[in-house]
């Protein structure tokens, strides 16, 4: 059975995109792509088709480009798709994969998590310490407070925090992509020994910009060594 999740309303209100999921049998795993379709129901379309995932699909501001997140470069990325035809273009070349994405309003701005070690100068850094991790033959941890495990993924000291960085041009323009020259994303979560979204399950619908795009506003549970106990988000 078909899985739909994640509609999006165009600025005009004329059209939704939303995410179709897919089971592959004989690959065993479940496929994501993105649809349209008017809203009044008529003129249905696929609009990927990549065998990675492609999800969380934001309208930019014009009304004629999808901003989303696909794994079609071999890590979660942004990228940037216009609706009246055209190959999808890599925005983001984070070192890390980047989840949750959201759009400011006036499309000069877009969000995103990351998950990042709290000491860390830079997500380049977070890179690094991982590569290292992974080299090590020694597997064991030591946790000094509570969560050590979130439903099936242990903890290994790194946080979602949120990441907002400016489209050069706006979010609708061809070619606004994050290259050298290019302000690197601001953590605006920096210091804050909390996750956003909420774990395990919470998602993008946590996070949103401010109508003038001046600002953002986002759920966390910053309760230090209570967390594990505490339902105050």
């Amino acid at each position: 059975m078909d899985r739909l999740s994640d509609p999006q309303v165009s600025p005009d209100g004329k059209l939704v995109a939303f995410v179709v999921r897919r089971t592959d049998l004989e690959a065993n795993t479940g496929r994501t792509d993105l649809w349209l379709v008017a809203t009044d129901g008529t003129g249905l379309r696929r609009l990927t088709s990549a065998p990675e995932a492609d999800t969380n699909p934001r309208w930019a501001s014009d009304g004629r480009t999808i901003w989303f997140l696909s794994s079609r470069a071999g890590s979660s990325q942004v990228w940037r798709l216009p609706i009246d035809g055209g190959e999808a273009e890599q925005v983001t070349k984070e070192p890390l994969d980047v989840s949750n994405l959201v759009v400011a309003p006036d499309g000069k701005h877009i969000a995103y998590t990351m998950e990042v070690f709290l000491d860390a100068r830079t997500v380049q850094d977070t890179k690094n310490r991982l590569e290292a991790q992974s080299k090590k033959k020694a597997t064991g941890r030591v946790y000094e407070s509570l969560f050590v495990r979130h439903w099936d993924t242990w903890k290994d000291g790194r946080r979602a925090h949120l990441f907002v960085r400016p489209v050069a041009g706006g979010a609708g323009t061809p070619g606004a992509e994050f290259g050298d020259g290019n302000p690197e994303a601001v953590d605006v979560m920096k210091g804050m020994d909390a996750d956003t979204p909420a774990r395990p399950f919470g998602g993008p619908e946590e996070i949103a910009f401010t109508p003038d795009g001046q600002g953002i506003v986002f759920t966390a549970k910053d309760m230090g060594r209570a967390e594990a106990w505490s339902t105050d988000f």
